[in-house]
């Protein structure tokens, strides 16, 4: 277990997307972390070593799990090997973090978070969306309902975009038995926002498809899942590829009015412009985006009538690394528990089974 008065070595496994724009430039921007090395198994490392020159870059996973001055280990490498490298990077006596989705599937999940409490490490995945900055603003709806919107009976929560061909990444082309396809991709954001919020549903309903019927992309491209509450709350999760028109991206209802969001949280195109949690617009999101409420509210008794903007929280993707090196220091329990990255994955994995059936099924199988 590192000291409160060392640094925390980071070793990054991959060099992709999530490592380029999400993982490596908030480790970077958080002091009590040294970003130390990479494992990048082929072509050139000029990318690397031009934004992190102090880096050694390692061409096998092997090397890096032997390095002692390794005190975490952050895996961004395709679904297929989070299970395998995770185990091996907690067996050689790391913290990991793992990119979501967590694992294929739930048994997997599970065997890493007992297998991270036998050697005493810190497993965490990267559930960054939960410091959205609207949905920052959503669980502070939640949290009040009974003062602003009333007993929450709906909660959608979509991420489409319009985009009719393939990128030709394994995310597309790849196989749905390998976690392939935007349910592993989206829906692990989604389901994890949605039980923060409202905790496990009693059952699952979903339809999964592939709208497009693309030739290099046979993985499944949309997806709905309602999620059923015993006190009667739906969720309702969805994304597809096809949306031209814009579709909210939450929407709350309750006994008393509603809550309507459009817009993705502005953190991941900061990140891509440069920015990090250490400049000051930094999860700032503009007033034209903000959502908006209309309410019978009932503040201290009186009824008030209100309708318009509520501010957005300020997106804090930082406070995700943070949380874990204060985990790794013994200093706060985990924000983001590998049990809890599991159940996600339980959650997916029902909805496969839902969709395949046509049925609707039971949280608790």
């Amino acid at each position: 277990m590192s000291s409160n008065f060392t640094h925390i070595n980071v070793g990054v496994i991959g060099f992709g997307m999530s490592a380029q724009v999400f993982h490596a430039p908030l480790i970077s921007s958080n002091k009590a972390f040294n970003l130390v090395a990479f494992v990048r198994r082929s072509g050139s490392n000029l990318a690397i070593t031009s934004k992190y020159p102090l880096a050694t870059v390692y061409q096998s996973h092997d090397q890096l799990f032997q390095d002692p001055a390794i005190d975490l280990i952050v895996i961004t490498t395709p679904n297929t090997l989070h299970y395998d490298l995770a185990r091996q990077a907690l067996e050689a006596g790391k913290h990991v973090v793992v990119e979501k989705p967590f694992t294929i599937t739930f048994e997997e999940g599970i065997s890493l978070a007992k297998l991270a409490k036998q050697h005493s490490r810190v497993l965490s995945v990267f559930h960054n969306r939960r410091w959205d900055a609207d949905f920052l603003t959503v669980q502070k709806l939640v949290q009040s309902q009974k003062s602003t919107l009333g007993r929450i009976v709906s909660f959608e929560s979509r991420f489409d975009r319009f985009r009719n061909f393939s990128k030709n990444g394994w995310r597309e082309t790849g196989k749905a038995e390998d976690g392939s396809g935007v349910l592993y991709d989206l829906c692990s954001h989604l389901l994890d926002q949605a039980l923060v919020l409202f905790g496990e549903p009693e059952y699952v309903t979903a339809h999964v498809s592939n709208q497009r019927q693309l030739e290099d992309s046979q993985v499944d491209d949309q997806f709905l899942v309602h999620l059923d509450y015993k006190d009667g709350l739906r969720c309702t999760l969805g994304a597809g590829m096809l949306a031209r028109i814009p579709t909210p991206r939450f929407r709350l209802t309750g006994m008393n009015g509603s809550y309507v969001k459009y817009g993705l949280d502005v953190q991941e195109n900061q990140l891509k412009d440069g920015l990090t949690p250490k400049d000051g617009a930094y999860g700032l999101e503009k007033e034209e985006n903000w959502g908006e409420i209309d309410s019978l509210m009932d503040i201290d008794g009186v009824k008030l009538h209100v309708k318009g903007k509520i501010d957005s929280e300020l997106g804090q993707y930082g406070a995700y690394y943070e949380n874990v090196c204060q985990a790794i220091r013994g200093n706060a329990p985990l924000a983001v528990t590998a049990e809890q990255a599991a159940w996600v994955i339980h959650g997916i994995q029902l909805a496969i089974k839902s969709s395949q059936s046509g049925q609707r099924v039971a949280w608790h199988q």
